[in-house]
């Protein structure tokens, strides 16, 4: 083996390592590597920003010999183990920054309660209340997501017979299902926590940017996440890239359902009878909006530019962001409405009040990425009549979100940081 691979996590004490490499130039494989294999180089300590608790190091590889017996898997199947190991990471990665985004709720939420300034707390003050509701309404969604998802995913394996020989081959395959859902766990909670970070940090104010206070090393560690496990923007371009594919192996009806979608769009608008909502209603028609508006827009840009629209890489960005929001917004909904049915809606107040905040700044947010994906595919009276489409979808009432920050944000206080209130 010959070639240097950087940033590797652990090298510097770890004795075995997985290395990929191409057979002959094109059969790409996995191969375990023992540390002391002559040849085997490990590089000096990379001196990072974050996350020094880590060792970071280059695996320097020149004429290394690794016995034939070492291959895992199957040479040439190297992907298949490459890309469960960065599924089920960016999974766990989702879950761990969901932790850390806790952590910095509960390390700024005591500070603002002590520190006073102008003769009261800074809890008091509607800025900083708008911060905590924010990062704990965005904060409630991750773990909803990461929750939905890990639920998703242990139900598909649950399904498999473990006394198969095959049983491991299928549990890859399972969790190869949920390649989009790992992704948008990865970027989605990822962003999450630097939210989190950046007020927590901006809470403290100028002791947030020092040393003694664990903001700072909270802001630095979590920069990180954003990178590695596959970069967010690779992760948002694998989001529409793995939908379109089960699309044209018709294992997603996409096309159909943005034809269906579009005549609905082209003809007269449907009324609705006039009504008591219920619970969570409104948030609930939001949400299907949001999977209207996803199809349409990667639908008509799948029209538009066919096998190159991998080439747009705007189009599919946008379009991810939409599609995260989404997933986003159902998981919180999903979980509210169950904790309302599992112990009535008075139980769920809190999250009710996290989910209708949070989805209709996302639905702002939704309708603004569709605009921009949907003005790259066209042009003129086309674009026009597209952007109407999306207007009938997207319309909402705005929601009071002083009273939602203000109500969020009192029961973090309360509790000294994160709470869903059951």
């Amino acid at each position: 083996m010959n070639g240097t691979k950087q940033y590797i996590t652990n090298a510097g004490y770890a004795d075995v390592i997985i290395i990929f490499a191409k057979v002959d130039g094109e059969q790409f494989t996995a191969f375990i590597v023992d540390r002391d294999t002559p040849g085997v180089t490990i590089g000096p300590e990379e001196r990072k920003m974050g996350i020094r608790g880590s060792s970071t190091c280059a695996v320097i590889l020149e004429d290394a010999k690794v016995p034939a017996a070492n291959v895992l898997g199957e040479i040439g199947r190297g992907h298949v183990v490459a890309f469960n190991i960065l599924n089920v990471g960016r999974f766990k990665l989702g879950a761990g920054t969901v932790g850390g985004c806790k952590l910095a709720l509960e390390h700024a939420v005591p500070y603002v309660k002590a520190r006073h300034q102008f003769g009261q707390p800074l809890a008091d003050f509607g800025l900083i209340r708008a911060k905590i509701a924010d990062v704990a309404a965005r904060t409630f969604v991750s773990e909803s997501l990461v929750y939905r998802t890990a639920g998703l995913m242990d139900r598909a394996i649950g399904s498999l017979d473990r006394t198969a020989e095959d049983y491991d081959r299928n549990t890859i395959d399972r969790v190869e299902d949920f390649t989009v859902e790992c992704s948008i766990a990865k970027v989605f909670a990822s962003e999450a926590l630097a939210l989190a970070a950046e007020e927590g940090l901006q809470m403290l104010g100028g002791y947030g940017f020092c040393e003694d206070y664990p903001l700072e090393q909270i802001y630095r560690d979590e920069r990180i996440n954003r990178i590695f496990e596959g970069t967010n923007e690779i992760n948002r371009m694998l989001i529409p890239g793995m939908l379109l594919r089960k699309a044209l192996k018709k294992e997603l009806p996409l096309f159909a359902a943005a034809k269906q979608l579009a005549d609905a769009l082209l003809g007269p608008p449907a009324f609705e009878e006039a009504h008591e909502p219920g619970f969570l209603e409104e948030e609930g028609k939001l949400v299907a909006a949001m999977k209207k508006a996803c199809v349409a827009a990667l639908g008509f840009a799948a029209q538009k530019y066919g096998e190159h629209l991998k080439d747009h890489q705007e189009v599919l960005s946008d379009i991810a962001d939409m599609i995260m929001e989404t997933y986003a917004c159902e998981s919180g909904l999903l979980r509210a409405r169950k904790q309302a049915d599992r112990s009535g809606a008075d139980s769920a107040r809190l999250m009710t009040d996290m989910v209708t905040l949070y989805t209709h700044d996302a639905m702002d947010r939704v309708e603004t990425w569709a605009r921009y994906a949907l003005a790259q595919c066209a042009e003129g009276d086309e674009l026009r009549t597209m952007l109407a489409g999306v207007r009938r979808l997207t319309k909402h009432l705005p929601v009071n979100r002083a009273r939602l920050h203000d109500a969020i944000a009192a029961r973090m206080i309360e509790a000294d940081g994160y709470t869903v209130g059951t």
